[in-house]
């Protein structure tokens, strides 16, 4: 049988280290490889074989991928997944799977309406040695489970070459890195706890550690883990009748039962390739989820996750637009607001070519009668400018136009307003741009196209200093703004090494 053909999306630390045992494989290879900066793709793709495309679309549905291996930092996971489903692709993608368990139920329910197979790269479940400490407790190998405890605590922020795990923007820390293996070893093997208490340690937005108790019908699983801190790596199960223990469970060699019963199990294979395997001859067979990862283990794992993130009051920036912290009050920019010479084609523009709709809107009636009401209430006289206003009762004043729930653009209309001076943004002491961010830049701008918006765009898409692709347009009144579709490189996503 030909080798099963994979899409990589993205290059960066783990891309590279499954990619040294899929370049290897009997049964995997890589065909088409994307990231952000086509340089990268190039390079990797030259090491560990495939073709580098430009666009994630023609590397998705380059000849021969079969599925694509998402590799990218965990903040993007849910955004990726999704333009795969849509493009009908199957869907492998790292750990975590999204940010939360309200994030991984969206996607399986759009895979399940699309019939695309999406699952979760948690390699721990592929492998032989975690099977079979599943088979011995299933069978009642150690009698009635009495103590659970699991630990992986190294000093790795020491010796990492980057910054990503003690990276809020990037998802970093603890318990997203690597707490998320003992947790879902014990949601694989016993199922949602009936409580939880969870005491961690936050330093600048991440986790560096946390203990964590997990409470069952009769006995306690106590899970540590540390990104600063030795203690080593290992799961011990303690029942009536034995114990197991599982040296590195994440990624164990093998593993060991003691007691009335007696076992070891050592495992040779490529733990990587084992997992692309048993992914790729499932994608084969047809079926549209994971009978090894399943998809309510994966959202079990994450609402443990959001609960310990819940009670260290530990929010990432990603979610600062859907939660108030008790540190920053401020969610996002509301909107800009600009005076037009011709309302109803400041209108059209937002509307039909940027896809705005109308929120609501005030009349110079709405404010004639508001000015009147206060002056009522204080007992003063009505304006002058009143009297000016009579004729225009009915004529649009205020119109807010938005793209999202909390984002708009204000339109004001003053007939006589006209420019003074256009901005040179180069030297004048004045208002610039304003920037909207896009998922998709490219489609974004085909889109624009379609619907009439040429003139208005003023420059094709460029990968800027920041590496964030940019496009830059106007409206109707010259107003000058960018788009920008952020990319896993993007100093406003990861800041920028100094």
């Amino acid at each position: 049988m030909s080798k099963f053909g994979w899409c990589y999306i993205g290059c960066g630390g783990i891309a590279n280290t499954t990619a040294k045992e899929i370049s290897k494989s009997e049964n995997n290879r890589i065909v088409a490889v994307w990231n952000r900066g086509f340089t990268k793709a190039e390079a990797f793709a030259k090491k560990y074989g495939g073709t580098a495309y430009k666009t994630l679309e023609e590397a998705v549905n380059a000849p021969g991928v079969e599925g694509v291996y998402i590799a990218l930092t965990a903040d993007r996971h849910a955004e990726y997944i999704k333009k795969c489903i849509k493009l009908h692709k199957p869907v492998m993608c790292e750990k975590p799977f999204t940010v939360s368990a309200k994030d991984a139920e969206e996607i399986f329910a759009l895979a399940k309406e699309e019939g695309v197979y999406v699952t979760e790269a948690m390699w721990t479940w592929h492998n032989a040695a975690a099977q079979q400490v599943k088979s011995w407790l299933e069978a009642g190998r150690i009698g009635q489970v009495k103590d659970v405890n699991i630990v992986y605590a190294f000093p790795m922020i020491q010796f990492s070459r980057s910054d990503r795990l003690t990276d809020p923007k990037r998802l970093g820390g603890a318990i997203m890195d690597i707490g998320i293996y003992g947790l879902r070893y014990c949601v694989e093997l016993f199922g949602m706890p009936n409580k939880i208490a969870c005491e961690g340690r936050v330093v600048g937005g991440t986790d560096r550690g946390e203990m964590v108790d997990l409470y069952y019908d009769n006995f306690t699983a106590h899970c540590h883990f540390a990104l600063d801190k030795k203690v080593g790596e290992y799961a011990t199960i303690t029942g009536t009748d034995g114990v197991i223990t599982v040296p590195s469970f994440h990624m164990a060699k093998s593993a060991q039962i003691k007691g009335n019963f007696n076992d070891e199990i050592k495992v040779s294979e490529m733990l990587y390739d084992r997992e692309f395997s048993n992914v790729a001859s499932e994608i084969r067979a047809g079926y549209t989820e994971s009978m090894i990862i399943r998809p309510e283990n994966v959202v079990n794992c994450l609402k443990v996750m959001d609960e310990c993130r819940r009670q260290m009051d530990l929010v990432y920036p990603c979610e600062m637009t859907d939660v108030d912290t008790k540190t920053n009050y401020i969610r996002t920019i509301s909107h800009m607001g600009f005076n037009c010479k011709d309302i109803e084609k400041s209108i059209a523009f937002y509307r039909d070519i940027m896809g705005c709709k109308e929120k609501f809107t005030l009349t110079y009636g709405d404010v004639a009668a508001d000015v009147r009401k206060k002056c009522d209430a204080e007992g003063k006289k009505y304006p002058l400018y009143l009297q000016g206003m009579k004729r225009m009762e009915n004529t649009k004043w205020s119109v807010y136009m938005s793209w999202t729930d909390n984002t708009f653009i204000e339109l004001f209309y003053i007939p006589s307003a006209h420019r003074k001076h256009v901005p040179n943004s180069q030297k004048d002491l004045n208002y610039t741009h304003y920037s909207i961010e896009v998922s998709d830049l490219k489609a974004f701008r085909d889109q624009i196209l379609k619907r009439g918006g040429a003139p208005y765009i003023e420059t094709e898409i460029e990968l800027g200093l920041e590496n964030t692709y940019t496009m830059w347009m106007h409206d109707p009144d010259g107003n000058r703004f960018e788009v920008m579709e952020y990319t896993p490189e993007s100093y406003q996503v990861v800041g920028r090494a100094k």
